[in-house]
């Protein structure tokens, strides 16, 4: 039974590891929300403040990933699929500034994240 709960907490780790972007951050208990609807990314600009956390989620039937940059100059600061209806996926925000960002399986999809200093 031992090495079993072993294993829970490993794969917890791991999982969490692998989509804990770059720029997240202690959440605030502030969220925010993006969907993906027809090829757009709605609303396609979205201002918060900082310590924010973005979701986006899917709403169309195939693979689009969230990937941080432009299709010209990807910076992978996040990335992550969301294949199919209904995935999510989400980044909290910690420093001022604008995040482009695209699918790149689509790349006219296109978006951007103002963060702003928290009125707090």
């Amino acid at each position: 039974m031992r090495r079993f709960s072993q294993r829970l907490v490993v794969l917890s780790v791991v999982g969490l590891t692998a989509i804990s972007p770059v720029l997240a951050g202690s959440p605030t208990g502030s969220e925010s929300g993006v969907t993906i609807q027809t090829f757009q990314f709605k609303p396609s600009s979205l201002e918060v403040e900082a310590g924010t956390r973005v979701a986006w989620t899917n709403g169309d039937d195939i693979l689009h990933t969230v990937t941080s940059g432009t299709p010209e100059s990807p910076d992978r600061r996040f990335h992550s699929p969301l294949d199919g209806k209904g995935a999510t996926y989400s980044v909290t925000f910690s420093d001022p500034g604008a995040y482009p960002y695209f699918c790149n399986r689509h790349r006219s999809m296109r978006g951007e994240i103002v963060v702003t200093k928290s009125g707090k």
